[in-house]
């Protein structure tokens, strides 16, 4: 049975990311949709409807254009397979995708409109778009779709690829990743890696990605401070504490495709700092603000926090899964 006070815990998350108008889509809104549909699954159906209105009104009232590229196209996939979108919504979405130019391989640029991102990846798209594709492939039977999702997370986790574990940016005019360890950025590309597998669910190659799911979750679990936070760059316990990395650790840690042993004191300690970060309104307390590409690390060492949509949506992510399985909130200390 399901605590009553997480459920509680849930509903106020939720009902405080409804504070946040989406539509002109921007890095970090799709957790924030998924969050909410997540919860929505776990018992609070309401909180599907307000999802139906925020995507309903970017249909009817948003010009299509490069921002679709980041519309939440998982969730999209999903509402559309039930039902409850029209085609043309994933429709929209796709060929937002498809007209980007394409950065290496098979990973396109998604904002080449913005002189900061142009020429560039961040992290955050290992979240975005591959669980996006094969949402889109396993809603069509489509192969080609399922394949190119697993082969985009590769190729995205191959370039940032850093000493110490996962940089935040890749940088295609200097032709390397700028070797920042972002936790946050650990945090996006475990769940994403992790979400795109319980899509494919084996029908193409997916070992590769398996793989690097399980060794950047092991990365977090082994980087983790007393609090049972994380520092912004892995390895630096100097730091201040960023919580957003709680909140994408135990959202992973309980995802269906982990079928690996994990340290379970490091995921009580994080659903301890989890449920530590939540205000009394709702509001996801700690987590970083909108982080640009840099490279020089104090960028990254020395964070403003903020509400935010990611916050509020990788809160809402773990909690769904902790009510899902049934997790009493840990004791505390």
């Amino acid at each position: 049975m399901v605590p009553r006070d997480l459920v509680a815990i849930g509903s106020r998350v939720a009902e405080r990311t409804r504070d946040w108008p989406l539509g002109y889509w921007y890095w970090g809104d799709a957790i924030a949709i998924d969050g909410l549909l997540a919860m929505a699954q776990v018992g609070q159906a309401k909180i599907a409807d307000h999802v139906l209105d925020q995507l309903g009104g970017w249909l009817r009232s948003v010009p299509p254009g490069y921002q679709d590229a980041l519309a939440p196209g998982a969730a999209i996939a999903q509402l559309v397979a039930r039902g409850d979108l029209p085609e043309m919504a994933a429709e929209r979405f796709l060929t937002a995708i498809d007209g980007l130019p394409i950065l290496f391989g098979a990973v396109p640029v998604l904002e080449p409109h913005l002189p900061q991102f142009r020429f560039g990846l961040c992290i955050d798209a290992v979240y975005h778009l591959p669980p996006a594709l094969a949402a889109l492939g396993a809603h069509r039977d489509d192969q080609r779709l399922l394949a190119r999702a697993v082969k985009v997370a590769v190729e995205m986790l191959s370039r940032l690829r850093c000493r110490e574990g996962w940089a935040h940016w890749y940088d295609a005019g200097h032709g390397r990743n700028n070797g920042i360890p972002w936790t946050r950025g650990a945090g996006w590309a475990t769940l994403g890696a992790l979400d795109t597998l319980a899509w494919t669910r084996g029908q193409v190659a997916d070992g590769q990605l398996r793989e690097l799911a399980q060794e950047i979750l092991a990365t977090l679990s082994g980087d983790q401070q007393a609090s049972g936070h994380w520092p912004p760059v892995l390895g630096r316990h100097d730091l201040s504490s960023e919580t957003s990395v709680a909140a994408f650790f135990v959202a992973a840690a309980l995802h269906p495709e982990v079928t690996w042993p994990l340290e379970v004191s490091a995921l009580l300690s994080a659903e301890h700092a989890l449920l530590g970060s939540i205000g009394d309104d709702g509001t996801y307390l700690g987590a970083s603000a909108d982080v640009l590409p840099a490279w020089d690390p104090i960028s990254y060492e020395r964070f403003r926090v903020e509400p935010s949509p990611w916050g509020q949506g990788a809160a809402l992510r773990a909690l769904a899964a902790m009510t899902a399985v049934g997790a009493a909130p840990p004791p505390g200390p």
